[in-house]
């Protein structure tokens, strides 16, 4: 009897000691941890370059345009009995409600809008859609976008990336008559350090984006959002083309070079007429963002390890492109930076406007 008291009461201190710990483990108000970051989409093309949420909301726009209906009803109301208005403004009242009237009616059209996210070179975008009110009824409409579409034209081009268009665009929408309801949580990832969220929302809706960054060996193609930096490009022995496209005139210059077989190596100097369909850097720009379209300043092949002349793209968008048949391990280091007038002294390819 002695032992099985023994037993009970050593099992009750254990049990005593022992609950400081799990309590800690599951305690209801825990100590706050890192701060998130949630940011506001406000403007229709939303650039974002950080990790965190980022909202959307729209409210009807009826509401104000009722509003406004109304406010035009009391006035026209006033004038009639004559109380506080001025002979005259009365018509002046209506004019200008007419003009907000057409307002609210430019609002309700559908406007496809964006949130572009561009991250460091040697990163991929992760966006997770916690959640979206985007009602297909109404005409509403979200995808995502494997890279940046401007325009019509895409990045990475149509023809240098990996995966056909269709696989690259992603459509969804709100589906309020499907039943069972699914959950309307979604995941996507780019090959790039470019993605695009693009949505449509002609009446009313929301939608609450998580973006997140990952870092991968390999990039490839690569959006650039400094305006001074070094890039490596190579194409790691593999038959693809790479791009390099920064959206403002740029000065290029070339750090090292490594394109081509044993034979355009060994030459004395570079060579800045590279011939096709031979493995070459190309280095121009273009109105949009497809480098498959764009005005062709140099193309550059051979080996070279000293700092080359710096030549200036005076166009929309600055792009070197490295094409590679996948017969040779090419690798080139590339200066990019912001140009400015006084580059207009070293131009090598001045774009139409």
């Amino acid at each position: 009897m002695k032992l099985v008291v023994y037993l009970y009461f050593s099992m009750i201190v254990l049990g005593v000691q022992a609950w400081p710990s799990v309590k800690r483990s599951f305690e209801l108000f825990p100590n706050p941890a890192v701060p998130h970051n949630v940011h506001t989409v406000s403007d229709c093309m939303h650039v974002a370059s950080e990790a965190g949420d980022y909202i959307f909301k729209k409210l009807n726009p009826l509401n104000s345009a009722l509003n406004r209906e109304a406010a035009l009803l009391e006035l026209e109301a006033a004038g009639a009995v004559g109380v506080g208005v001025v002979p005259g403004e009365g018509a002046a009242a209506g004019a200008g409600a007419g003009v907000g009237t057409a307002a609210d009616v430019q609002e309700l059209q559908p406007e496809v809008c964006g949130l572009y996210v561009i991250g460091e070179p040697d990163t991929i975008v992760e966006i997770t859609m916690k959640h979206y009110d985007a009602n297909c009824e109404t005409g509403a409409l979200m995808a995502f976008v494997d890279g940046w579409e401007l325009n019509g034209e895409y990045f990475p081009g149509i023809k240098d990336h990996h995966r056909p268009l269709e696989e690259r665009v992603y459509e969804f929408c709100n589906n309020y008559r499907q039943w069972p309801r699914v959950s309307n949580k979604k995941f996507f990832r780019s090959s790039q350090n470019a993605a695009l969220l693009q949505y449509r929302i002609p009446v009313r809706g929301s939608f609450v984006a998580n973006v997140r960054f990952h870092k991968i060996t390999q990039p490839c193609n690569v959006l650039v959002q400094d305006t001074a930096a070094m890039y490596k490009m190579t194409n790691f022995g593999q038959a693809r083309n790479c791009t390099i496209s920064a959206l403002f005139p740029a000065v290029v210059s070339l750090a090292s070079l490594r394109i081509g077989g044993k034979s355009v190596r060994a030459q004395p100097k570079v060579n800045y007429d590279c011939q096709l369909p031979s493995d070459r850097l190309e280095i121009g720009g273009s109105a949009g963002l497809d480098a498959i379209g764009m005005e062709q300043a140099s193309a550059v092949c051979g080996a070279s390890s000293d700092l080359g002349p710096e030549q200036a793209i005076f166009c929309g968008v600055s792009t070197v492109r490295l094409v590679s048949s996948g017969r040779y391990q090419n690798q080139a280091a590339i200066v990019l930076r912001k140009a400015d007038v006084p580059d207009m002294e070293i131009a090598t390819l001045i774009c139409a406007l």
